[in-house]
């Protein structure tokens, strides 16, 4: 594929990355950054890490952009960028609502019975 230059993504609204590896590896090393502040045992954070980190070996150790897209196997490079950015916002949201703290209150009991028990019968 070298020398060959991407001219559309074919996907509507999604226009061409001009250097998706810079673009890509300083999106990782974002979401590594911003979920590294997190507690060890959060699941997001075990989970997002090694997915991202993944990721971005693949980018750092792979010079073809087709096989990029074919090794992390998740749409075009220009769609990981999206994924990426979606996942950075993601990442700095979580730090701000904090899930792996525990309730301000204990759930009530009957929080997750179907069907709920209050609901009135429709006529």
């Amino acid at each position: 594929m070298a020398g060959v230059i991407k001219k559309a993504t074919g996907l509507t609204g999604l226009h061409v990355a001009k250097n998706p590896h810079h673009t890509l590896t300083a999106l990782y090393n974002k979401i590594l950054r911003a979920v590294s502040k997190m507690p060890q045992d959060a699941a997001y954070r075990r989970y997002t890490e090694q997915i991202v980190s993944e990721r971005a070996k693949i980018v750092a150790t792979t010079p073809n952009l087709l096989e990029i897209e074919q090794k992390i196997n998740c749409g075009q490079v220009e769609e990981l960028i999206v994924q990426a950015e979606n996942e950075l916002t993601l990442a700095r949201k979580m730090l701000g609502w904090k899930p792996w703290e525990p309730l301000a209150k204990q759930a009530p009991a009957s929080q997750w019975a179907w069907p709920p028990a209050n609901l009135p019968e429709l006529k």
